[in-house]
């Protein structure tokens, strides 16, 4: 079962909000699982980031929704149920500029900031990410926590084709991502908060 967001006529954005949230229920159940798991975890790794109270909003509604344009992704790429292909792979990363731009179109005051965050969640420290590229502490702070988060969990969940993979594994991989796709900074405070946690 669904559930079933309610129309409020004093709050629009938040029904723009929830009906953005039930679109991604209904497309993909794993992508908005696992989207409500990034959020909580990148709302922690915010605080010890020091981000300030708009910030973490930002980054709160970034995780939520930071796969939002997978809905643009066709079936025999996004439900694949193996490795995908360099082709299928091209158009899986499509999805941070769709994500922007379904975000962006919410109209909402914080619109723009949050869909910088969408975008950016796949840019690399080394440069090497998507779309556009961007470097280090170009790449901003939140897209660079939602990196680590979302990599995690990732990992960490049941997909179609494997298992989740144990937490040590993970934190091995992330590990020696530092300095490539992750901010080393940012890292050794997602290892100190986990740590605390498990």
């Amino acid at each position: 079962m669904f559930d079933s967001p309610r129309f409020d006529a004093a709050h629009p954005q938040a029904c723009s909000i929830d009906a953005l949230s039930m679109s991604l229920q209904m497309r993909d159940q794993y992508t908005r699982f696992h989207c409500d798991r990034v959020g909580l975890l990148g709302e922690q790794l915010g605080r010890l980031c020091d981000l300030d109270d708009a910030q973490r909003a930002h980054l709160a509604l970034a995780a939520r929704f930071h796969d939002i344009g997978k809905i643009g992704i066709p079936d025999n790429v996004l439900l694949h149920p193996a490795r995908l292909d360099d082709e299928q792979r091209s158009i899986m990363r499509t999805h941070p500029e769709r994500g922007e731009r379904i975000f962006a179109a919410t109209g909402r005051s914080d619109a723009a900031e949050v869909a910088r965050l969408i975008r950016a969640h796949h840019e690399a420290f080394d440069g090497g990410g998507y779309p556009d590229g961007l470097k280090g502490s170009a790449i901003p702070l939140g897209a660079r926590v939602l990196t680590i988060v979302d990599g995690y969990d990732a990992m960490t969940s049941a997909r179609p084709y494997r298992g989740p993979m144990p937490h040590a594994k993970a934190m091995g991989i992330l590990a020696d991502q530092q300095g490539g796709l992750i901010d080393p900074e940012v890292f050794g405070l997602f290892t100190r908060m986990m740590a605390a946690t498990t």
